[in-house]
């Protein structure tokens, strides 16, 4: 029903849909027939509404009948996610990074849209929201706490846009909870699934310099020593190197056989003169115990970012820059610690001939930066080098000119003279003395 007001002309509606009467203006109407109009968009309106609202209540007593309960709280999410079948077990470090990345998550949702508790009403533009946010701006809840060990720490997060790899890594997070609760919470589409991810540009970690090797050996101490004799020699990662245990090290065969901290695969890594004559000292002194190293073991369990700072002060008080602030960030990353010894066995490895498919074997997993350093120490020179030592036929296809015969003669000689054995060369090479 329209009517006028008699006074001024305004035209208002009333109306009953759904036993609920609907009173209003109609907004910008000088004729009846704008006002009939009108009134018909808003019965059209709340017919729509009340349908959308029918259609929900049935999709969530589907979802009901489905799963068996009313939904999946955000709050309790992730520690149910944890309990869903995973490809490959991960360490305590990544579930304590990705627990602390979801509550992040939650805090959000429950300042920026209150309404939605649980999986289900989490919708891909809430998602988009949330991933975009932290790509600008980093984490929501700028003040973090967590526990170390029986102490609650409460620290400050960094401010600015993290890297693509950290931005990347709070969104798989958030992808993953979802993908693993689909089924239980009801959910047909993830909502952070088809949102794109940033690219892979990262500063990468450098090797260290022959200089800065013999810097860093010349200062060593009791704390720095053992992290870069094993690290150097086997390019084991920080945390397997605290927690080397003597079981995993076979003398008579001169083997490291361990299962890696990050990846979960087994190397077989070869013991090199030197760590030996070092790890047998060790074992006198911490063999009759579980860990080869049970001090760095002890805090890299208490405090692992300890082991981290305290190898970043040792490099910086030699003058050796640490970090850098790529171009177009506003943090700094790290580009020397102790990982940039696994970059600088690749390169060394590379030098020295071994090939690719060993080192592979060794250092568990090959990223596109450890591989570049594999290759980079062929430069330039030594590209040279290789070309000139190709055969003729590579460069000039004409067959090389034939060998004179006093050449013929000479070459014969050569060949039968190093078929000699060891002690009739000595003997030969004392008579040719004059």
């Amino acid at each position: 029903m329209v009517r006028q007001k008699r006074i001024g002309g305004q035209y208002y509606y009333e109306y009953m849909a759904n036993g609920k009467r609907y009173t209003g203006t109609c907004e910008g109407c000088t004729t009846l027939r704008a006002a009939l109009a009108y009134e018909k968009r808003m019965r059209d309106r709340v017919a729509a509404y009340a349908e959308e609202t029918a259609v929900d209540r049935l999709v969530e007593r589907r979802r009901r009948e489905i799963t068996g309960h009313d939904g999946i709280a955000l709050a309790e999410a992730f520690e149910l996610s944890l309990q869903k079948p995973h490809r490959r077990a991960a360490s305590t470090k990544a579930v304590e990074q990705k627990r602390s990345i979801w509550a992040d998550f939650c805090d959000f949702m429950a300042e920026k849209h209150p309404e939605a508790t649980d999986l289900a009403a989490v919708t891909p533009t809430f998602a988009e929201e949330y991933v975009g946010l932290v790509r600008t701006s980093g984490r929501f809840q700028k003040v973090v706490t967590y526990q170390r060990g029986r102490r609650t720490v409460t620290t400050s997060a960094a401010s600015g846009a993290p890297s693509n790899r950290t931005a990347t890594l709070f969104q798989t997070t958030c992808a993953e909870v979802f993908k693993l609760l689909a089924r239980d919470a009801g959910i047909a589409e993830n909502p952070f699934a088809g949102i794109a991810k940033p690219p892979k540009s990262e500063e990468p970690r450098e090797a260290f310099t022959p200089e800065e090797l013999r810097l860093i050996y010349d200062h060593l101490d009791s704390f720095t020593k053992p992290l870069f004799m094993v690290a150097i020699m086997t390019a084991l990662r920080e945390g397997d190197i605290c927690t080397l245990r003597w079981r995993e090290i076979d003398f008579g065969t001169r083997t490291i056989r361990r299962i890696m901290n990050k990846t979960g695969r087994l190397v077989e890594i070869p013991i090199a003169d030197r760590l030996l004559d070092y790890l047998k000292e060790q074992y006198t002194q911490t063999g009759d115990g579980e860990y080869v190293f049970p001090g760095h073991a002890e805090m890299y369990r208490r405090n692992r970012t300890g082991v981290s700072v305290r190898i970043k002060q040792f490099l910086e008080d030699l003058g050796i820059e640490t970090t850098r602030i790529p171009a177009g960030r506003t943090r700094a990353v790290s580009v020397k610690d102790l990982h940039s010894c696994r970059h600088t066995f690749c390169y060394l490895a590379g030098m020295y001939g071994i090939p690719l498919a060993v080192v592979q074997s060794i250092v568990g997993h090959m990223s596109p930066s450890l591989t570049a350093h594999y290759a980079a120490h062929a430069t330039l020179e030594d590209k040279r080098r290789g070309i000139e030592a190709m055969p003729e036929f590579i460069a000039a296809p004409t067959p090389p000119a034939p060998m004179i015969e006093e050449d013929a003669e000479r070459a014969a000689l050569l060949r039968k003279f190093a078929a000699l054995p060891t002690k009739e060369l000595t003997r030969l090479l004392k008579l040719a003395k004059p």
